[in-house]
């Protein structure tokens, strides 16, 4: 990289102050936003009875609505290259907020879907993918602990939201729980206006190279890099959100294992307080490892860039590392008998789902570049949004056919380890392929 090019790409980077509150701003938003979403689950029996309908029914909504949030993340990408981040993520937290307070006062179920599943879903697509691609665009030198700091608001959402709705519950009721959870939410509204300011110094950087860009340049198919057009009409941005996959093999295979990840991990973590309680472990017990999991995944999510960042460990392998203790933690589940192993083997589970999550989206901005992250992350959470609706499913229907949790749980851990296997597939296939190279070389050479 000559010296010109090095000084433009130190231009780029914000100050120390901008870069924190840039990632202290993100990190309130993810737990004001994605933490309440997550945590809506809170309410489901309070509006079972209310509506007079099965858990099945609001349990649906509620994953809708994590469903429409993937579904709609190549949408909240689009929307902000027209209008910027900063209004994007705005509209976004009011959907969100707006959501809420409409929740509130359904009284029929199909309400509940308008009002959660769709409108509290679009609006988490369009915070939830702009507030990680802003943090990656922005804080450039210190990608890996900002990614993993940002997304650790989600899980302690998981454990202080919980905790706070059901003291408002006591006090107000569930349906002003509800409507104080969303103003609350408003909040994250005046935060992205005050921090979230469009970078004019955040240009392509074309000159850097990719992960795919290396690997491509090792299995001699050359370059994947394209020239970046900021004016770009929606039917020229959906193909090259098509051509991604083609254009990055890396970035495809990316895509399998996030969504073998994303069935494995909601597979889990929706049936553990349920697997808990079939072991016996009385009921208030069994609700604590939802928080033990949370615990983990804020710990792991906080800590997992400082080995990158440190260039201890390369980001494919510590993310391997990962997937195997998800594998092994969910194949050692069944056959715990105490609940402090339970606990145990839960924390291990959140410390990987933890590591997991940051790492994917870290690992697709090194495959596809700076400039295509945001699309990537759009296009990546949509391919998984049917994997959130069949994860928590699957594992209920394993149990309803087998009448016990272990089965599942056995297929939970071997899609991570099928998962693993397809992340060091490239470096395996790379590897057999360079010694083969090097064995007709001195084949050639004693002829």
């Amino acid at each position: 990289m000559s010296k010109n090019t090095m000084s433009k790409t130190l231009e780029k980077q914000p100050s120390v102050m901008r870069t924190v509150s840039i990632v202290s701003a993100a990190y309130i938003i993810m737990v004001l936003t994605d933490g309440s979403t997550l945590s809506f689950g809170i309410f489901l029996t309070d509006f079972a009875d209310a509506l007079e309908v099965g858990l099945g029914v609001v349990g649906a909504a509620s994953s809708l609505a994590t469903a429409v949030a993937h579904i709609f993340s190549p949408f909240g990408a689009f929307m902000a290259s027209k209008i910027g981040y900063r209004k994007t993520v705005m509209s976004g937290t009011l959907l969100i907020g707006c959501g809420f307070l409409a929740s509130s006062q359904v009284k029929e179920a199909w309400q509940l879907f308008i009002t959660h599943s769709i409108i509290t879903g679009f609006g988490v697509a369009l915070v939830y993918t702009n507030t990680i691609a802003f943090v990656g665009l922005t804080c450039d030198r210190h990608i890996s602990i900002a990614n993993g700091v940002t997304l650790s608001g989600t899980a302690l959402g998981w454990i202080m939201l919980p905790l706070l709705v059901n003291t408002l519950k006591a006090a107000y009721g569930w349906r002003g729980s509800l409507q104080l959870l969303g103003a609350i939410v408003f909040h994250a509204t005046v935060i992205s206006q005050i921090v979230f300011k469009i970078e004019s110094k955040i240009v392509a950087r074309s000159e850097e190279k990719t992960e795919n860009d290396k690997f491509l340049e090792d299995c001699d198919n050359g370059d994947a890099n394209e020239d970046i057009n900021e004016d770009k009409t929606l039917t020229e941005i959906l193909r090259e959100y098509l051509r991604l996959p083609i254009t990055y093999p890396l970035f495809l295979i990316l895509i399998i294992v996030s969504n073998l990840i994303v069935i494995a991990f909601y597979g889990t973590l929706y049936h553990l307080v349920s697997s808990a309680i079939k072991k016996g472990i009385p009921e208030k017990k069994a609700t604590l490892l939802m928080i033990i999991y949370g615990i983990g995944s804020m710990i792991a999510r906080l800590l997992n860039g400082i080995p990158i960042k440190l260039k201890w460990i390369k980001t494919r392998n510590l993310f391997a590392v990962a997937l195997i203790i998800a594998g092994v933690s969910s194949f050692v589940l069944p056959f715990c008998t105490s609940y402090l192993s339970v606990v145990l083997v839960i924390l291990f589970i959140g410390l990987a789902s933890g590591t997991c999550m940051p790492l994917t989206y870290l690992s697709a901005r090194e495959i596809v570049g700076i400039d295509n992250f945001p699309k990537a992350l759009g296009m990546m959470l949509f391919t998984t949004a049917f994997a959130v609706i069949i994860g928590g499913f699957f594992t209920g229907w394993i149990y309803d056919v087998t009448g016990s949790y272990n089965v599942a749980f056995f297929i939970m851990s071997a899609l991570f380890f099928i998962s693993c296997f397809f992340l060091v597939l490239p470096n395996i296939w790379f590897r057999c392929k360079k010694n083969k190279m090097k064995n007709d070389d001195n084949v050639e050479t004693v002829l």
